[in-house]
């Protein structure tokens, strides 16, 4: 275990050579520890290969336990396999049937397989298990804004918790941001965004929102220069390719 600690480490920083040295070491050491062999099988896929026997070996090795079956929803979620995804966390939820985070995964996969319905129901199990916890109203909310469900009813409600127990948090902010640009309430939108931007100004999903704010607004001055700045930022990721397509749809 304290290979697979080492290797969490390394995979932290995304050094996942170093990572895949260390699980490899792991289960060398003890052929029998699940955790491992899914670790290793996460590794590899970082580093573009497989993964998949790794993980079916982890699997046989320990049916019961969540972290294998986190890392094998995630394998499948990578590949589109989003039933598969579901069926994971399907397993890891009744395991731990009163941990939050299996139920958003849960949400997560129902909502990328268009079943809208069953992802609301599994968000609102997220939240009535965590009430405390602002990660849970948010995803919530960002789920209502952007399928455009109960956005007013239930995402707003959502989001203005979720900024209520956690009040200088970014990601709050732009929830509701969100929320409220999705329900045509567009001066509160870009205050907020313009918040949580001020607050974390790397927080890319904050400026690609504060654009689509900009956009309902007929602001395409302000809009380009949003998503340009997303667009060229060194460490902005997949959100440098939202900006990219945003820029293609609306600035030809």
């Amino acid at each position: 275990m304290q290979m697979v600690i080492l290797g969490q480490a390394f995979g932290l920083v995304q050094d996942w050579e170093l990572a895949s040295a260390a699980f490899e070491q792991a289960v060398k050491r003890d052929e029998k520890n699940a955790e491992a062999w899914a670790w290793l099988g996460e590794a590899k896929q970082q580093l573009g290969q497989d993964g998949s026997a790794e993980l079916d070996q982890a699997v046989s090795l320990d049916y019961n336990s969540v972290n294998v079956r986190a890392l094998r929803g995630l394998y499948w979620s990578r590949l589109g396999e989003y039933d598969r995804m579901l069926a994971e966390y399907q397993v890891a939820a009744v395991i731990e049937p009163q941990n939050p985070r299996w139920q958003a995964s849960i949400a997560e996969a129902y909502a990328r397989l268009g079943n809208l319905v069953s992802a609301l129901e599994a968000y609102q199990r997220a939240v009535e298990l965590a009430p405390d916890t602002a990660e849970y109203w948010r995803l919530l909310a960002v789920f209502c804004a952007e399928n455009s469900v109960q956005a007013e009813e239930i995402g707003l409600p959502a989001a203005q918790q979720a900024l209520s127990l956690a009040p200088n948090d970014p990601g709050a902010l732009d929830a509701i941001g969100y929320i409220y640009l999705s329900t045509g309430r567009y001066a509160s939108a870009e205050e907020a965004l313009k918040l949580a931007i001020e607050i974390a100004p790397e927080y890319y999903l904050a400026h690609i929102h504060l654009a689509m704010t900009y956009l309902a607004q007929g602001n395409q001055a302000a809009a380009f220069n949003s998503l340009t700045y997303v667009r060229d930022a060194d460490n902005a990721g997949v959100y440098a390719e939202t900006a990219q397509q945003l820029l293609d749809k609306y600035f030809q």
